[in-house]
């Protein structure tokens, strides 16, 4: 995909909400000191906009699972463009959310409302942090309990202490990862391989106020929980 210099100035930050469970006011504080240029409901995520007063950009999906159809009728008037799908089709809203927004040529990409009652959607929705960093775009799904990213390839990346999220577990997604270091960590790596088979990487913590992770090939899920 050819990134276009200037649609990335204009959408370099992209919020998704979409289906699933959103604690509204872990959102709203999350959600506070951050700017994005382009709102993206999906389908029930309309919900959520309104609880949480937020104007979407854009909104789309099949409406299957938004009980208040009356909304699409509200931000339709307030002149937000809205993008229907049928129900029976080959993609999740979430994934249609996403492509929406790869189309955009953004460099970070947040979802909420990607985890939930439903592990099926919620391992799909791991699948479009996958599909971001191939791209060259920094995903993550954010809940009440957890911030998740994927990193994909050579890479290091330094991570600061957050006490409210203490734990900080990496998972190697569709293959083994080779390469790691983790300095300044409780239990550190050195050249490392971690391999989906194996929990090595699970429940770790920052022993300092900074840490590094360092990876040299293979997909590589970040998770940083509260418990």
């Amino acid at each position: 995909m050819q990134r276009n210099g200037e649609k990335m100035k204009e959408n370099n930050c992209i919020l998704i909400l979409t289906g699933g469970r959103i604690d509204t006011d872990f959102a709203a504080a999350y959600l506070r000191d951050k700017k994005f240029d382009r709102i993206i409901a999906a389908d029930s995520g309309l919900a959520s906009c309104r609880r949480l007063h937020l104007t979407p950009t854009d909104i789309l999906g099949d409406f299957d699972s938004l009980r208040d159809e009356g909304l699409l009728a509200y931000y339709r008037e307030q002149g937000v463009p809205v993008r229907e799908f049928p129900a029976r089709k080959d993609f999740t809203d979430t994934e249609l959310a996403v492509e929406y927004a790869i189309d955009l040529s953004p460099e970070k990409v947040t979802l909420l409302g990607a985890t939930g009652t439903r592990y099926d959607h919620a391992l799909a929705n791991i699948g479009m942090l996958e599909k971001l960093t191939t791209l060259g775009i920094s995903g993550k799904i954010v809940d009440k309990n957890n911030e998740i990213e994927m990193l994909c390839g050579k890479n290091e990346k330094m991570y600061r202490k957050i006490p409210e999220r203490k734990f900080f577990s990496l998972v190697a997604w569709g293959g083994d990862v080779t390469g790691i270091d983790l300095i300044g960590f409780s239990y550190p790596l050195n050249d490392a391989t971690l391999r989906p088979s194996q929990s090595l990487g699970i429940s770790n913590e920052l022993a300092d106020e900074t840490g590094i992770l360092r990876m040299k090939t293979g997909k590589l899920l970040v998770i940083r929980s509260a418990d």
